[in-house]
């Protein structure tokens, strides 16, 4: 239920996001506001990250995650009421992506920690990589319908599927409410929550380096997926020599790569030996390493088409440990804050890694840049994989 919920959550998320940058790009014919919208939506997600981890810390955070995902379905309903008599305007595409962004905030980093409350610890990493063969399917078909949907009638179309993905998301977490509040914080923990603070999650990460050393690998996983934002198409326009039906197929591939890994291990069990300690994550950052540094040095297409498949694979996996290990590691009375700060800074390090691609490939050249990159990841994943093991990962053995 909670993944059926998470699914349609993403997948209409995927259909606003796509009808509204191109409803915007229509009816302002500007780059420039279109990115003042689009950064707008990012700036929101950044800022409520914190206060997100907080509300899921809560006793009664399940209550307040159906809460916002009817909220979120209430704002698209008035938003499509509202453009059946008025035309849509540059700030009227701001204040409907805040409100859908910051109503629907709760949803993405309650998945992983709810679904940590419901599992055992045996089952977690399966149930993981389920919602993440959910999400990534929603993130595959939701741009696809909203570029047909936005095709054959308007921006209101989009609203309407967004706001009935949320109803159906909001149902599935109500049916499933109950269930989460009796396996979340105790009765002394709610005693307690008054006390809590805000900042208990970055001066959790600050003050434990082995979870200091999960997040960094996380955010450079992520970082690795904006620089390649700007590399693979520098790599087909140039040294490929391809065209924009070779780039729609890299990128094709690299999202059925994080979609093939999801599947396989949502069947199978990821061996508990990639689990436990710093091999499992090293050896995969060291695998993304390669697969990156393999697409620097492609000498055809072919080649680049396997290694970006690979470099999904592996980053699929990543993923899958970093957030099994997260969830599982961190005390339940700080998951939210703490994956409130790792939201926080995937939002806040998406455009360097964007600008670090664009920066590096214009010095450099591209073939070097992404070449370069993947060394870079191999020598993260190695440095991870040699260090001492910390209290908190022997404990995890």
């Amino acid at each position: 239920m909670v993944m059926l919920g998470a699914g349609t959550g993403v997948t209409g998320d995927g259909i606003f996001l796509t009808g509204l940058a191109w409803s915007v790009l229509v009816t302002t014919n500007s780059a420039l506001q279109l990115a003042a919208v689009m950064g707008t939506l990012s700036v929101v997600l950044i800022v409520a990250a914190p206060f997100t981890g907080q509300i899921l810390d809560w006793s009664r955070g399940p209550t307040w995650l159906v809460a916002s995902e009817f909220f979120a379905m209430a704002s698209l309903v008035m938003a499509v009421l509202y453009l059946y008599v008025f035309p849509p305007t540059f700030v009227f595409f701001i204040v409907i992506g805040i409100l859908v962004n910051l109503f629907s905030s709760l949803s993405g980093p309650a998945l992983p920690i709810m679904l940590a409350r419901i599992s055992t610890p045996e089952s977690l990493p399966m149930a993981m990589a389920r919602s993440e063969v959910a999400v990534r399917t929603g993130r595959i078909g939701g741009p696809l319908l909203g570029g047909a949907l936005v095709a054959v009638g308007d921006f209101r179309l989009c609203c309407a599927a967004n706001a009935l993905s949320y109803l159906i998301s909001g149902i599935c977490w109500l049916l499933a409410r109950r269930s989460l509040s009796r396996a979340g914080p105790s009765k002394q923990e709610r005693e307690e929550e008054r006390g809590t603070r805000l900042t208990a999650g970055v001066r959790y990460v600050l003050s434990n380096g082995y979870i200091r050393g999960l997040v960094l690998v996380a955010l450079v996983a992520n970082t690795s997926i904006s620089f390649a934002t700007v590399t693979v198409p520098l790599l087909v326009r140039g040294p490929l020599e391809g065209g924009s039906g070779t780039y729609g197929l890299m990128q094709a591939t690299f999202q059925g790569g994080i979609l093939l890994a999801s599947l396989v291990f949502s069947v199978r069990q990821l061996p508990r030996s990639m689990l436990v300690g710093r091999r499992g994550l090293g050896v995969s950052l060291v695998g993304l390493g390669l697969s990156f540094l393999l697409m620097g040095l492609s000498p055809n297409i072919p080649v680049a088409v396997a290694a970006i498949l690979l470099a999904g694979i592996w980053l699929s996996i990543t993923s899958l440990i970093t957030d099994t290990k997260l969830v599982t590691e961190v005390p339940p009375d700080v998951q939210g804050r703490v994956l409130g700060v790792v939201s926080a800074l995937f939002g806040a390090l998406r455009p360097a890694g964007t600008f670090a691609g664009g920066a590096v490939a214009g010095a450099v050249g591209v073939v070097f840049a992404t070449a370069g990159g993947g060394l870079a990841l191999v020598a993260a994943g190695a440095q991870y994989l040699l260090r001492r093991e910390g209290p908190a990962a022997q404990e995890g053995q």
